[in-house]
């Protein structure tokens, strides 16, 4: 990645200059601003206030790498020192930093062609995906944890077991397995599991490949082969392993040779075998319960946390629903349920608003001074949202509640 650049000095920004309307063509998320260029990199469509908050001197028609400071001299030079779908760090003397992105624009967008400027603000948003990226890997740290259960289990059985897919073809085997049946030096991962029996025995071990269900157990006295090609009598037991997309087979090698070993041994692989498909069992339930989860938690809380912030048209507003997305994401990275209503998310940008002015102590006209309408409308606001929240009578306090589960803006 190329070394960071430095941005023109940034200016102070004015308080109400947060809350101007973003400009129809660019669009605002979490500090995020888009600029337009055209083909040659002369700067044609952007929202000029928040630009120039962070760039004093931006003007329009002016070459978007002279207008940031990028240190370049050529549109050739830029799009090979800041490669197009990339992030770059950019910095400026009083920001903890900025985030690049230039994309050219697709002709179905801009037949002329031109380019597309993401310039984004803000650590919050990485820190807490960083927590994220640290829980999704304490939960794929226990998923192989549970690999290297059934690892050690497979391996240290005193018969011989093997893992077949759905063709009969040997995909691993065990230790004794190797040891007994595998010549000197090889393995037997793409031996078809028929050639380690006798041929008198290999149709019917076919057959059984071929029908068995997966709560069934095939059990059949065979005679088996060893990895010299010497018979010796043995018990084969078959059983099916299914999974959401693909089955697998174990098949298990009992020696026969000593009918009193026999005996000693079956309670031990019985409960062996019980074990090793439970925990096969248990690694794809878990990922794909953790899917679920994940997959219903982002449509029910973040999808309409990130509409309403596309509606929103003010600072506050925008900031309070950002405010409910880092603390649901937060609620997905830690134990515990977070303490933010999802419903607040069912809110219009008004009734947001409005819920943010109770939340802070004022009284009902100074929230209708503040926002610019009737004491009455105001209170059709008030019981609209005591609807949307599920609050049921005068005896529960709409700010009681909105003090203990809408986040402080």
């Amino acid at each position: 990645m190329p070394p960071k650049k430095h941005l023109a000095n940034k200016p102070k920004p004015h308080p109400k200059q947060s809350e101007q309307k973003a400009s129809s063509n660019t669009t605002k998320l979490h500090e995020e601003l888009i600029l337009f260029a055209d083909s040659s990199g002369n700067l044609t469509d952007f929202d000029m206030t928040r630009l120039q908050d962070i760039v004093r001197q931006a003007k329009k028609h002016t070459l978007f790498w002279k207008t940031l400071a990028l240190g370049t001299d050529s549109l050739a030079e830029t799009l090979a020192q800041f490669p197009p779908f990339q992030s770059h760090k950019i910095t400026c003397s009083d920001s903890p930093g900025y985030t690049l992105r230039i994309a050219p624009l697709p002709d179905q967008l801009s037949t002329s062609g031109g380019y597309a400027l993401a310039i984004t603000a803000g650590r919050s948003l990485e820190a807490i995906c960083q927590t994220y990226k640290e829980r999704l890997d304490d939960n794929i740290t226990a998923w192989s944890d549970s690999i290297t259960l059934f690892n050690a289990l497979f391996d240290t059985a005193k018969d011989s077991t093997l893992l077949l897919d759905e063709s009969g073809v040997v995909l691993t085997a065990n230790l004794a397995a190797l040891g007994r049946h595998a010549p000197e030096g090889q393995v037997l991962a793409g031996t078809p599991a028929m050639a380690l029996f006798g041929k008198r025995f290999r149709p019917s071990l076919q057959r059984a490949l071929t029908s068995i269900r997966p709560k069934d157990i095939h059990t059949e006295k065979v005679v088996a082969l060893d990895r010299n090609g010497q018979a010796f009598p043995a018990e084969a037991i078959l059983r099916k392993i299914t999974f959401s997309t693909h089955s697998l087979y174990q098949l298990i090698l009992h020696d026969l040779t000593t009918q009193e070993e026999l005996r000693g041994k079956k309670a031990e692989v019985e409960e062996m075998n019980i074990t090793l498909r439970q925990v096969i069992r248990s690694v794809e339930e878990e990922r794909q319960e953790l899917r679920e989860q994940l997959s219903n938690q982002v449509k029910k809380r973040m999808l309409p946390a990130l509409e309403q912030v596309a509606k929103a048209d003010s600072a506050e507003i925008r900031d309070g629903y950002i405010s409910l997305i880092e603390e649901h994401l937060t609620g997905l990275t830690e134990e515990g349920a977070s303490s933010c209503a999802p419903e607040l998310l069912r809110l219009s940008p008004r009734e947001f608003r409005v819920c943010q002015l109770i939340q802070v102590g004022q009284s009902g006209k100074e929230i209708s001074r503040a926002l610019s309408i009737s004491f009455e409308t105001l209170q059709t606001h008030r019981k609209n949202i005591r609807r949307k929240l599920g609050l049921r009578g005068k005896s529960t306090s709409l700010y009681q509640y909105l003090r203990q589960t809408m986040p402080m803006t």
